[in-house]
């Protein structure tokens, strides 16, 4: 049972509003107003901060409630959506705001309390996690100041380890000492995982296509703002129309959020250093970003304050040596079965790498064939368990009567068939890590015994007696939509809130379409080894096809289909790869933009957003023609073609 809470009911509908009221009030919540705009909403926030909002979508007035969800999620206040059937593109923009849960109308009591329970837990458990990764950054800052090295290699070790708890694409640090604008031109833009390129004077001119006096022209025009600050969307680009050097970097790469964080320094009178983070996503902060920055102040004057009086020590023409190129290209151990550099995958890598090292159990979310079990099998090599057993176990592969004995094992003579003792999964992950595969599926009645092996760390064997101690990680990973299970009676709300502990939501291949090009390249290197075949590039249009495929089965529909691809291939070159008609009812209603535009359109802006990830770099690793999957050559080629002008980015 969840605990009392304040809740504000946002419903332009009486009486649906009334009905929420008395459920509410049954189950022990108060209520603090019901309104029926968001003006009506924001003048009862104001008078009583609310601990829950129940938010209908549409209300009356000009705003939506997916503008007040905009303003409760700047403020920390949980929220849960009040749907009646709504088109995709609505609910789309409605997940873009992150509520802690959706109620589709009409409401059943039972739905609404067990969604309220689950909205609590998360709004708590997202608040321990957010501690455990400050308190973690704060311990790396202590172990980066007692290293050696050259500044740039430290200032980029804070900045990697502030991405776990500030997401950017790219980040300045610009100096003052004692009211003057340092010559020191130092970022870190990120093009992979743990993979950082150097931004100094010089890539910026390359970037830009402008000289080193116009470029300090514009910084010296350009105030800093000496508070944490943050600008999303329309309110960076009107940022940038009066900050110059903000509008070139936003043009020339693409960004459209900026966080400024400031570090006053005492080492120099009026001095400081401000952390200039930016991000290709429209709507990257918000006010909790503005807090972080607050309790991160004092750390980071620690940690560069520490950094300033090492410099001071050596000569300093060692901190122009070495690490002319910043970006590491090295495979990073633990990830080797994952392949893409997407933004999206990128964040999710983070999560891994938090996760990872301790002994958290897992719960791996999203679509059949996004990759679940190598993301699970990739926390396992991440971990300090790594040497130990991994074992898995499909729970939707065998009868019920089967699992409990599966799992925890058997003794001899159990039941019929039972010739012999049998060691379970979990006695054979004992030190290690259980992977528990569509969970979901799992039945109710082996919920509950699976549970109190998770809580008591102990289980017994069909047909035994003693209670068998084991050391085990679990990890758990699911298709189904856990929740909603929970609210249907087919899966236990405890056994959901002990599993999900750490949630990891994979995305659908269709939202990561800038790594298709490069799963491609490595599918079809996998199977032209496996069959023999001198099998190694995919035509332009046989790949333009594959950007413009939907993707319903994921990466393992894309797995398939190159395998069969390289078998039909008569030449090295994959020349028309077989995709499956799709209804084109379904894509219209996904409201996905680039469906209505020609291939052309399609082919050029894809060009446009790879270039703009790479600064305008087409060859070498991790250079477009890599990620595109092309020949240089050719690409430069299709750039002409198209009018695109490698001087833009």
């Amino acid at each position: 049972m969840a605990k009392p809470l304040k809740i504000l009911i946002v419903e332009d509908q009486f009486v649906e509003a009334n009905h929420l009221r008395l459920m509410l009030k049954k189950a022990g919540h108060s209520i603090i107003g019901m309104a029926r705009s968001v003006a009506d909403a924001k003048y009862y926030i104001a008078q009583q901060r609310p601990e829950l909002v129940l938010l209908d979508i549409f209300l009356s007035g000009k705003e939506t409630g997916i503008d007040l969800a905009e303003v409760l999620k700047d403020d920390n206040i949980p929220f849960i959506y009040l749907s009646a059937n709504s088109n995709q593109d609505v609910l789309s923009k409605a997940k873009l705001t992150h509520p802690y849960g959706f109620l589709v109308k009409p409401f059943r009591e039972k739905d609404l309390l067990i969604t309220i329970e689950i909205a609590e837990y998360h709004q708590e458990h997202g608040i321990e996690s957010s501690i455990r990764k400050e308190l973690l950054f704060q311990k790396q800052l202590k172990t980066i100041v007692t290293k050696n090295g050259t500044w740039d290699d430290r200032v980029l070790t804070i900045v990697t380890a502030l991405q776990s708890l500030i997401s950017f694409d790219l980040v300045m640090a610009i100096f003052y000492m004692d009211s003057k604008l340092s010559n020191r031109v130092l970022g870190y833009a990120r093009t992979g995982l743990h993979e950082y390129q150097k931004i100094g004077i010089e890539e910026l001119q390359n970037i830009t296509a402008l000289k080193e006096s116009e470029i300090n022209d514009l910084r010296n025009k350009s105030k800093v703002e000496t508070e944490a600050t943050f600008y999303n969307d329309q309110d960076f680009i009107k940022i940038c129309d009066k900050t110059p050097i903000k509008k070139m970097i936003a043009n020339s790469m693409n960004m459209k959020s900026n966080l400024m964080l400031p570090v006053p320094l005492s080492l120099h009178e009026n001095g400081g250093l401000y952390l200039s983070f930016f991000s290709r996503q429209a709507n990257n902060y918000n006010k909790n970003h503005l807090t972080l920055c607050d309790r991160l102040q004092e750390p980071l004057i620690y940690a560069i304050e520490n950094l300033i009086r090492h410099d001071q020590k050596v000569d300093k023409k060692n901190n122009s040596s070495a690490n002319q190129n910043s970006s590491k290209n090295t495979k990073i151990s633990g990830f080797e079965s994952i392949v893409g550099k997407s933004p999206i995958l990128l964040k999710l890598f983070d999560h891994i790498l938090q996760v990872a090292p301790a002994d958290t159990t897992v719960l791996i979310t999203g679509e059949s064939g996004t990759g679940k079990e190598s993301i699970a099998h990739s926390i396992q090599q991440l971990s300090n368990r790594k040497e130990e057993p991994f074992v898995k176990i499909n729970c939707s592969a065998l009868p019920p009567s089967l699992i409990e004995s599966e799992l925890f094992g058997h003794e001899k003579g159990a039941f019929t068939g039972a010739a012999e003792r049998r060691i379970g999964k979990f006695e054979q992950a004992h030190n290690g890590t259980l992977f528990l595969d569509e969970i979901g599926d799992m039945p109710l009645e082996m919920q509950a015994k699976l549970l109190r092996a998770i809580q008591e760390k102990e289980i017994e064997r069909v047909g035994g007696n003693l209670p068998i101690k084991v050391n085990v990680r679990i990890i758990a990973a699911t298709n189904c939509n856990l929740e909603k299970e929970v609210a249907d009676g087919r899966f236990r709300l405890d056994l959901y809130y002990r599993l999900n502990v750490f949630p990891i939501q994979l995305p659908p291949l269709r939202e990561r379409k800038e790594d298709i090009g490069l799963l491609t390249r490595h599918f079809i290197a996998v199977y032209s080894s496996k069959t023999g075949k001198n099998v190694t590039e995919i035509s332009e249009n046989a790949l333009k096809s594959l950007l413009s495929y939907q993707w319903p089965g994921n990466i393992r529909e894309l797995e398939n289909l190159i395998e069969r691809s390289v078998l039909l291939a008569k030449t090295e070159t994959i020349e028309h790869i077989p995709l499956p008609a799709f209804d084109e009812v379904k894509i219209n209603n996904n409201s996905n933009e680039w469906f209505f535009k020609t291939i052309q359109e399609n082919e050029r802006e894809h060009i446009i957003n790879v270039l703009e990830k790479c600064n305008g770099r087409i060859r070498g690793a991790g250079g477009a023609s890599e990620i595109l999957g092309l020949p240089p050559t050719t690409l430069a080629s299709r750039m002409q073609k198209l009018g695109i002008k490698r001087s833009h980015f």
